[in-house]
């Protein structure tokens, strides 16, 4: 049996909703791979410059103990602001780059 391919990796942005009927929905930025996450949540993008932001983002400090719910804990005390980002439609197309498979690393073509 194949086990599904992880794309939940350090700098992947994904989506997540704020909860069923709602009709919000917040984003999020890993820090590090998170295999318990595939098929979870959509990935629609990745990081390709500006780790030293995220390496930042990741050294905030969060509310933790103080926080009033368990689920805030991992909150920053002092969240980011994001003033400016680029967006490439799809940089691996224009590189004629093919997305990995469970059977293996991406390949060029071209």
């Amino acid at each position: 049996m194949k086990q599904p391919m992880t794309n939940l990796q350090r700098g992947v942005l994904s989506m997540a909703n704020k909860g069923p009927n709602t009709n919000r929905s917040q984003f999020f930025v890993l820090y590090e791979r998170q295999p318990h996450l595939n098929n979870l949540h959509t990935v629609f993008g990745r990081l390709l410059d500006g780790w030293e932001v995220l390496d930042k983002m990741e050294r905030l400090q969060v509310l933790g103990r103080q926080a009033t719910k368990k689920r805030d804990q991992n909150k920053p005390i002092e969240p980011p602001v994001i003033h400016k980002v680029t967006i490439h439609a799809n940089p691996l197309a224009d590189d004629m780059i093919i997305y990995p498979t469970a059977d293996g690393p991406p390949e060029k073509r071209g």
